[in-house]
């Protein structure tokens, strides 16, 4: 390789810049962007939340530190807040999904067993509940005696546990008594921890459907009801065309 080349490449050496002085390049350019636009933090605070600006202030706290620490605690509540009302969103959307498949399959339904499958089966996969019964009331003997696991003496002394709930059409949630388990959920009873149970009424008492879960806060008191009411609704609509043919 003669001089002339080597020379050559030792001045494009000695041209290209080295990392550190590209780094201050692009510092300088962003320098002179917040010199020529000073109100940037004042259009977006958002910036706050993610710079980092040292302040020797010994063991105090100097009040831009705390308007900075304020406004990133206020930012991730409202972001926290918004992946709640995404969830909200989300679960609303899968609820509907579930009313709408089941009135179409209730529409479909053939006969009353028909309509106690349909129910069971959305019951248990869709509403994550570790046991769900379907109990319908009967003066038919023979319907008790040939499905004593489906249909009570809607005359039995039993039944007083439900009177109230069936008298104002309320949903229970949280824990039901052991009378209420036993009746319901039979040999499984002693292993249901949390409860919710829906009357089902269209003119009548048709019945009632226990949901149980093992775990004691799956179902509670305080969750809303504004779903289970219309599928109970939609449930006690179909039993009512079936059960009496």
């Amino acid at each position: 390789m003669n001089k002339t080349k080597i020379k050559k490449e030792e001045l494009k050496k000695e041209e290209a810049p080295t990392e550190r002085e590209q780094q201050l390049a692009v510092e300088l350019q962003l320098i002179s962007l917040l010199r020529e636009n000073t109100d940037i933090l004042h259009h977006h605070p958002e910036l706050l939340a993610v710079l980092e600006v040292p302040h020797q202030s010994g063991n105090a706290v100097s009040l831009i530190e705390r308007q900075v620490a304020v406004l990133r605690q206020q930012i991730q509540i409202q972001d926290d807040h918004l992946r709640e009302l995404m969830e909200v969103a989300r679960d609303n959307e899968r609820l509907a999904n579930i009313r709408q498949s089941l009135a179409l399959n209730l529409l479909s339904a053939r006969d009353l067993d028909d309509v106690i499958s349909l129910v069971l089966d959305m019951l248990r996969n869709e509403l994550s509940a570790d046991y769900a019964v379907v109990k319908l009331f009967t003066e038919d003997q023979q319907r008790i005696e040939q499905s004593s696991g489906l249909f009570i003496d809607v005359n039995a002394d039993s039944l007083k546990v439900f009177k109230t709930m069936l008298q104002q059409k309320n949903i229970v949630c949280g824990k039901a008594t052991d009378d209420q388990k036993d009746i319901l959920f039979d040999e499984a009873a002693g292993d249901i921890s949390s409860a919710a149970i829906i009357p089902l009424i269209a003119g009548a008492n048709l019945g009632l459907i226990g949901l149980g879960a093992n775990d004691v806060e799956r179902f509670k008191s305080t969750m809303g009801t504004d779903f289970l009411t219309q599928l109970g609704d939609l449930i006690s609509a179909s039993l009512a065309l079936h059960m009496e043919s």
